[in-house]
């Protein structure tokens, strides 16, 4: 497995502004920083990707503080191919998880998942073909684990090691071969209780013989019982048919009578109906002319309502148009109001924007001569801070020279003691020689003179500050006035600028009156003169003559609908006289027709009538014979119920006997199974023993022991110049004198050879560097696992100088053997002595990385 990219967003303390990490292009690099910025974090991100485990306990606990979620997506080459897994984690939905494996192809990802988390972990475990532990315990030297595989029990350290040479294998084919002999035991058991069974069987076969013989006895004898009640059974349901059939002759007789009854009643309706309807058609005959007459009248009434209709809808056409005319110049009229009022409101605005010209010019030069006082009160202020800016500085070198004479002072005083005393212990301040009485005296007379002039220009000086000090404050007192006058200085100028504005405004609106009162003006003209929709105007007066030349009359058109609504009444009547002269000789010809058919309807129901007496007087002997029958079939049934328990019988005895024989061949075949099963049984026996923990692969755990030990002690002579040699012990005698299985490891050094467990600090970090270094060369080795890469997690805090350059060295030995080998260190010397950095540092926003 060879890492390309690692992306995390939220994972631990890296937040979702960290771009990618790209592997491409690194073979040996150092991932350096202080402690706690993040280093390891970004393995764990790794494995927590591969097999959702890292350093914390939990999944909610890698997720960076005040998020809720996180995600990490790692792609790597497996041989040859681009693989990437996306593991998510949510911890507001119940901790819910999502897993994803995906396959690159043509350039794309597509997701070869399995259905579930538990199944998608298994298939990334299948593909890897090792999980977290095995990994960590070969190729992954993590923080504080250097030593999980040294400091495990021999019997831990021999799981291991049969994980990273891929002989879980092994495991695999030992339960394989142990369920296979469980099920040839299984098979065996049931073979050999199936054979007892038969054996149980086979013992009752003379008793069967007997049963046989009995029961064919007893089959002949009811055999014959039956035939002779089947024959009585026989003669009397012909009997019975006959009956049944006359029976049925007489029922379908009835359903004859009561149909030709129905006919007839239904004729004689007919009859009726026919003669009712040419009665009808007779009488509407009789009213034939005065019929005809009155619907002439009726079509003459239709004609003139139909063309009253017609130029009633032409006057409703011209009616609409006449108002929608109306209606488009009176909202052309409207519309030119609307806008006379709108520039009456307009101009009434802005004869009152443009009357106070006068009043704003007003406002204006008050507000500009109340700036120019400002600007007179400006001047006094900064004239005011000159002032107190000198008188500062006046006191200042007052106040130097008070200090300056004060010192002056000091030292006259001194003088003046030195002076005082007797004249044999007083030598001149200035040349050093012994004074004089006179001359003592002099320089105490001067001395004092001075003392009193610098006194007095003291207090001079003194005084001066005290003035300084009232004017000064009257000063700031006068400056502060100012300031407080000229804090409205803004808020005036921003009047002043509102005035103008105003003026402005007030000046366009005059402007603006003027076009607002010429555009009023020609508003009135127009409706006075009515000079507004010309078009609508102009179409009004044609349609008004032609509604005048149309001439319809309401009155006319309500008589004529009158007279269409009061002669209506002959337009049906009319369409009965035309019914009546079509219909009436048809129903003369179906009245006659229907009259000889209820004739030959009569001449055959009463020959039915007369066949019925004679059927009945012969259907009332069948349910006498019905129930010689019913009795008959119940003793055939008694009898064929025995007849078949003897047949039952007999073929129940056959059935046995023919158990027997086949259990005879059968028990041979299931002997011979036997045999091929416990065969079976040892052969898988002795595989589980071979394929177990004390067969094959403790014979391939021997034959790598020594692979190991060369490649951990070629690493351990580099890093300790010959001085520390290793070796495992794969057997050891017990206090019984018993030899058992174990992986012991013991280190040689110039002090003799003693177990790894008496080792401490950087000599048992030596011997665990190069004993993970050995297996991790194993695994790359081995084709079960394709591991190339390589990460160093710890161990250089606790070697020396020296120590660590041959650290450094080994890990330069080794870069070859795999394709990408990361170093993890705080330790800034060490930083030069990997071709690539990876700086990791933590920032308010969260680690980041850079590569260089």
């Amino acid at each position: 497995m060879i890492p390309l990219q690692l992306r995390l967003r939220n994972f631990m303390c890296y937040r979702d502004n960290v771009p990618p990490l790209r592997f491409e292009g690194i073979h040996l690099a150092c991932l350096s920083g202080a402690n706690g910025h993040g280093k390891s974090a970004l393995l764990d991100a790794m494995t927590w990707a591969l097999w959702g485990k890292a350093r914390a306990r939990r999944d909610d606990d890698l997720i960076h503080l005040g998020q809720s979620e996180m995600e990490v997506e790692f792609a790597f080459d497996l041989g040859g191919i681009v693989y990437r897994v996306l593991r998510k984690r949510d911890s507001t939905k119940r901790g819910r998880t999502l897993l994803d494996l995906q396959v690159q192809h043509d350039g794309e990802f597509r997701s070869i998942a399995e259905s579930t988390v538990r199944e998608t972990q298994a298939a990334i475990i299948r593909l890897l073909r090792m999980d977290y532990e095995t990994f960590t315990n070969s190729a992954f030297l993590l923080q504080g684990k250097a030593d999980a595989f040294t400091t495990r029990t021999p019997a831990e350290r021999k799981r291991v090691l049969g994980e990273i040479m891929g002989l879980s294998l092994y495991d695999e084919y030992e339960q394989r071969a142990k369920g296979r002999a469980r099920e040839k035991e299984r098979q065996l058991t049931e073979i050999e209780g199936s054979l007892r069974e038969m054996d149980r069987e086979l013992a009752r076969q003379p008793e069967y013989e007997a049963e046989l013989a009995q029961a064919q006895a007893q089959a002949q004898e009811v055999g014959t019982e039956l035939k002779e009640a089947e024959a009585e059974l026989r003669a009397q349901r012909a009997e019975q048919q006959h009956l049944e059939h006359q029976q049925a002759r007489l029922r379908d007789l009835d359903r004859r009578l009561a149909d030709l009854q129905r006919e007839l009643e239904g004729i004689a309706a007919q009859i009726e109906e026919h003669g009712q309807r040419l009665a009808d058609y007779e009488a509407v005959l009789a009213t034939r002319q005065q019929v005809e007459e009155g619907y002439q009248a009726w079509q003459q009434a239709r004609q003139a309502e139909a063309s009253w209709n017609q130029k009633l809808a032409r006057h409703a056409r011209l009616q609409q148009d006449r108002h929608e005319l109306e209606r488009a110049i009176e909202a052309a009229r409207a519309d030119l109001e609307r806008q006379r009022s709108g520039l009456q409101e307009r101009a009434r605005s802005l004869e009152q924007a443009a009357a106070r010209i006068q009043e704003y010019q007003e406002q204006l030069a008050a507000q500009r001569s109340e700036l120019e006082k400002q600007a007179e009160r400006q001047t006094e202020r900064e004239a005011a801070q000159k002032r107190l800016q000198a008188l500062a500085e006046e006191s200042a070198g007052l106040k130097v020279r008070n200090d300056q004479m004060l010192d002056e002072m000091k030292a006259l005083r001194e003088k003046l003691d030195m002076l005082e005393r007797e004249a044999d212990e007083v030598a001149c301040p200035l040349c050093g020689q012994q004074l004089t009485d006179d001359h003592r005296q002099r320089l105490l007379t001067e001395m004092v003179a001075d003392g009193e002039a610098l006194r007095d220009a003291h207090q001079a000086n003194t005084a001066r500050r005290h003035e300084i000090a009232a004017e000064t404050k009257r000063l700031k007192e006068h400056i502060q006035q100012i300031e407080r006058e000229l804090a409205a200085e803004k808020r005036q100028r921003r009047r002043e600028a509102q005035l103008e504005q105003a003026l402005a405004g007030a000046t366009q609106a005059a402007e603006e009156l003027k076009g607002v009162q010429a555009d009023l003006a020609d508003l009135e003209r127009r409706l006075t003169e009515g000079d507004f929709a010309p078009e609508e105007q102009a179409k009004l007066a044609p349609l008004l003559e032609e509604m005048e030349a149309l001439g319809y009359d309401p009155a006319a058109h309500e008589a004529a609908r009158a007279d269409t609504a009061s002669l209506a009444r002959f337009e049906a009547e009319y369409q009965r006289l035309q019914a009546a002269l079509q219909g009436v000789d048809g129903e003369r010809a179906a009245l006659k027709d229907l009259t000889e058919r209820q004739g030959r309807w009569q001449e055959m129901w009463d020959a039915d009538r007369a066949q019925r007496k004679s059927l009945v007087a012969e259907v009332e002997r069948l349910p006498a014979v019905q129930e010689q029958v019913k009795e008959q079939q119940q003793k055939v049934a008694d009898v064929q119920l025995r007849s078949s328990k003897a047949r039952q019988a007999v073929g129940a005895a056959e059935q046995k006997l023919d158990h027997c024989r086949h259990l005879r061949e059968e028990r041979q075949r299931y002997e011979t199974e036997r045999q091929k099963r416990a065969e079976e049984k040892a052969v898988y026996e002795e595989l589980r023993l071979a394929f177990g923990k004390k067969g094959i692969q403790a014979m391939i755990i021997e034959a790598a022991i020594p692979e190991i030990e060369y490649e951990a002690n070629q690493l351990l002579a580099r890093m300790t110049e010959g001085r520390m040699h290793i070796r495992f012990e794969t057997q050891r005698e017990t206090l019984k004198g018993d030899t058992v299985e174990t992986l012991d490891i013991n280190i040689a050094d110039e002090l003799g050879t003693r177990p790894y467990d008496l080792f401490s600090g950087g000599e048992a970090f030596r011997v665990n560097f190069a004993i993970r270094i050995a297996l991790s060369k194993l695994l790359a080795r081995r084709a079960g696992a394709q591991l190339q890469m390589l990460v160093i997690d710890e161990g250089f805090g606790t070697q020396d100088a020296e120590g660590r350059q041959r650290l450094v060295e080994a890990i330069n030995s080794i870069q070859d053997d795999f394709a990408r080998i990361l170093v993890i260190t705080h330790i800034e010397e060490l930083k030069d002595a990997f071709p690539v950095h990876i700086e990791v540092v933590k920032t308010a926003a969260g680690s980041q990385f850079s590569l260089s």
